[in-house]
């Protein structure tokens, strides 16, 4: 056989073994391996001899370079922003700001004007599919050497790789996170909050770099939003969910923030109305008395009635010890007749022929203090599917041009979590689209607020293969600020529209 014959055997390795018994022992025992794949030595070590290992164990969340990553939250970027006037939209009057850059570098800039001044941060980071993401921290470079750093460029942008098979698969994902939430925490007021977007791919990872980054303390809620109403293709479970975190910067400042369900009470309950006491509101009626509850003889005493006859609970003329009690204190109750919160009427049911009700009012409490009826919201979000974010590209653009925004109606439900004053700032560094800003121009003008907005988007290429690359955007905050420009187009249309021109016949 010739040197340019085909040999089958060339260049073929045999079997990898230590891969294989790596792969049989993974399989064995999980518990030995890292949540990056990594065999862990001194785990290994525990199992063949426990006593070679001397530790001090404690509760916290490590992964490979959280420590660098930590650093470079706080080293200082020597980025600038400079302004674009021809890309602008009444610069002279909006306050809202669009910034083309990297995330970190963004953020640590405004953080010279914007240290806690932001009352609320919405962002819906990168998934950690498996994909690559474009998000590279070192900002000691030129540019060229930024974009370019070991020849893994695409269409100019850097792309670090995040496959599973790279060892570092969270990793790499916690790092780009970390840094960036550690100062985006330094722009939010005391009284701020913070909601993030997530799937099932780093919910629970994501969940445990909150606690840390804002503390266990400030966890508010894990919002469930029913993305859509089944997945055909699923091999197991349909996955029909995403998740939205919550967690405020000082939970003592800002829990009395939370909006509250208005609508939750049914107001047809309260049906009666006093004739002298009007400024209570409408009021239902309640029995004061009830049984099951721990018995106590101080709360079984006689109330007279109307008759001038005695009754005492559930109606009994005398007194027993049948477990039936006042809900009130006899001191209570008196201060109740007096200020008529108390009504005592005619019943066949009860042995006395009196029942003792006491006026729960829609306006006021037992105490006589004012009250508003409401319910906190629930950590559920049922009446928004994603398939609406197609639509509400094509009432901007004609044309769905991005297939991965989160639909306006779920960020304005979102951001109705919260009670805002009307002027508030809304920060969004992963804005995609720009979404969120479309979501906050609406609210103002439904509410006639007026929040403003910071938009803060890497300038990613778009596929060239895409409906956006084929009409020209070549770069993902392209639409971010043409979709709002187009919004705020598209107000001052309508509102010309619905003035009349007083001097036209």
């Amino acid at each position: 056989m010739s040197e340019k014959e085909y040999n089958p055997l060339e260049n073929v390795q045999s079997h990898d073994w230590n891969k294989e018994r790596l792969a049989q022992l993974k399989q064995l025992m999980p518990d030995l391996f890292t949540n990056d794949g990594e065999l862990n030595i001194n785990e290994l070590k525990k199992v063949v001899d426990p006593k070679s290992v001397n530790e001090t164990e404690r509760y916290e969340f490590r992964w490979f370079g959280k420590s660098n990553a930590k650093r470079e939250a706080f080293t200082p970027t020597d980025a600038t922003l400079v302004y674009d006037e021809e890309r602008s939209v009444n610069p002279s009057e909006s306050e809202n700001l669009i910034i083309e850059g990297e995330n970190l570098a963004v953020l640590k800039l405004l953080s010279n004007s914007y240290r806690e001044q932001v009352k609320c941060i919405y962002i819906d980071p990168p998934y950690n599919t498996g994909n690559d993401f474009v998000y590279s921290d070192k900002f000691n470079q030129d540019k060229k050497e930024y974009w370019e750093e070991n020849e893994t460029t695409e269409n100019g942008y850097k792309i670090d790789t995040n496959t599973e098979t790279d060892g570092r698969f969270h990793s790499n994902w916690l790092n780009m996170m970390y840094s960036r939430l550690l100062i985006s925490r330094q722009l939010l007021k005391e009284d701020g909050v913070i909601f993030i977007s997530i799937d099932d791919n780093e919910v629970h990872h994501l969940r445990k770099l909150c606690d840390e980054v804002f503390g266990e303390e400030n966890f508010v809620s894990e919002i469930i939003w029913q993305k859509k109403t089944g997945a055909s293709d699923a091999k197991t479970i349909a996955t029909i969910t995403e998740y939205i975190l919550v967690y405020v910067k000082n939970f003592e400042k800002a829990s009395n923030f939370f909006a509250r369900n208005k609508n939750s009470y049914d107001i047809e309950r309260y049906k009666y109305e006093d004739e002298f006491i009007k400024e209570r509101g409408n009021y239902y009626i309640d029995n004061l008395d009830r049984g099951g509850l721990q018995y106590s003889k101080s709360l079984n005493y006689p109330i007279k009635c109307p008759d001038g006859t005695f009754t005492y609970p559930n109606g009994q003329k005398e007194f027993t010890d049948e477990g039936w009690i006042w809900k009130w204190s006899k001191k209570k109750l008196d201060w109740a007749i007096e200020n008529k919160f108390i009504e005592i009427r005619k019943s066949k049911s009860k042995e006395s022929g009196w029942a003792v009700c006491y006026k729960n009012y829609l306006l006021v409490d037992n105490e006589g203090n004012q009250i508003e009826r409401s319910a906190p919201l629930k950590n559920l979000i049922v009446d928004v599917l994603n398939a609406n974010s197609s639509a509400d590209m094509k009432k901007i653009f004609n044309n769905s041009i991005f297939s991965y925004s989160k639909p306006v109606q779920l960020i304005k439900t979102i951001l109705k979590y919260y009670s805002y004053n009307k002027d508030d700032l809304i920060l969004d560094f992963f804005s995609g689209s720009g979404t969120t800003g479309q979501a906050i121009t609406e609210l103002n003008q439904q509410d006639g607020g007026n929040r403003k907005y910071i938009l803060v988007q890497l300038p990613e290429a778009t596929d060239e293969k895409s409906e956006a690359y084929k009409v020209g955007y070549k770069k993902i905050s392209d639409i971010t600020i043409e979709r709002n420009k187009r919004v705020v187009e598209k107000i001052i249309k309508e509102k010309k529209k619905a003035t009349p021109d007083l001097f036209k016949k």
